[in-house]
């Protein structure tokens, strides 16, 4: 189908609502129907879940992986594991497979993963991004990567995973769930040029302190919400404002690329109240947020 763009009604919510949509939001290879019962659902999902920031303790303790989900189907066994939470979140989770043939962990080779949610009884559905591949890393004796959540799973929305071990043993269409963090930041924007959207995923800082924070993103083009590329040399330029103060901070470092997906900088956050961090991103020698800098919302306290 061609591509479909419409404005999305949450863009004039309060700024407290920091995952939000940016206009207009692009959506090819779907019904029309579906992407308005998609962007209804994602509208109600921001006001019901997604408030002002919480502040919680910084959490010092060495990592350690949960079972989260496990998918099976005959003598073939997929976990998941995760850190921080006892189930996947919406927004960055960092993840590591487990895989069994009749009872036997795998320990080479390579894990993929795929994820769908349907919504109501439509048969259309939207995936989300995932590590494109995930290794066996020795050191915590799973294949790790990351996944991102796009949105909670409930009773009318639906998540179901599709797995493959070295592109042979396979788990196709098991369900799982997935929780609400109240410290979810996504920015989803256009490029009307090139007809792809994008989605900016933040993973620091999660609770805003005044002064100095580390500023980590990732970044993922996608045709159609079906299929993602994770972008790796993408150059971004930030401005840090508090509106409040008619005052943009000073000291901040834009992000560049390190690894596994990551851009890092750093922002000043050198006062208290709701500071805009917006992202100008050069892409492929053009401009792909031309048409409205995307910013992230943080409240300091």
């Amino acid at each position: 189908m061609k591509g479909f763009a419409s404005w999305i009604s949450v863009i004039l919510l309060s700024d407290k609502y920091h995952y939000l949509l940016t206009p207009p939001l692009l959506f090819c290879s779907m019904k029309k129907h579906f992407l308005i019962i998609f962007s209804i659902i994602f509208a109600a999902f921001v006001l019901s879940g997604c408030g002002e920031d919480s502040v919680s303790p910084v959490n010092n303790t060495p990592e350690e992986y949960v079972k989260v989900v496990s998918a099976e189907k005959d003598n073939i066994r997929f976990e998941i594991w995760t850190t921080g939470n006892d189930t996947l979140m919406t927004g960055y989770n960092k993840v590591g497979f487990k895989v069994f043939e009749n009872g036997q962990a795998k320990s080479s080779g390579s894990v993929k993963f795929y994820a769908k949610m349907f919504h109501f009884s439509s048969t259309e559905y939207h995936a989300t991004p995932v590590e494109p591949e995930y290794l066996y890393d020795n050191s915590v004796g799973m294949f790790t990567g990351y996944i991102i959540m796009l949105m909670p799973s409930d009773t009318s929305s639906r998540w179901y995973g599709f797995y493959s071990y070295n592109d042979d043993l396979r788990v196709d269409s098991a369900r799982f769930d997935v929780g609400w963090d109240n410290l979810t930041k996504f920015k989803i924007f256009t490029d009307l040029q090139t007809n792809l959207s994008y989605l900016i995923t933040m993973t620091s800082p999660q609770v805003p302190v005044r002064g100095f924070n580390d500023f980590i993103c990732m970044l993922h083009e996608s045709p159609d919400f079906l299929n993602f590329t994770q972008v790796n040399s993408a150059s971004m330029f930030l401005r840090v404002r508090l509106d409040s103060l008619n005052h943009n901070s000073s000291d901040n470092i834009n992000p560049v690329y390190t690894s596994g997906g990551f851009y890092k900088g750093r922002v000043n956050f050198d006062y208290g109240g709701g500071w805009k961090v917006y992202d100008s991103i050069y892409y492929n020698n053009t401009n792909i947020t031309n048409y409205g800098t995307p910013y992230i919302y943080y409240n300091v306290p």
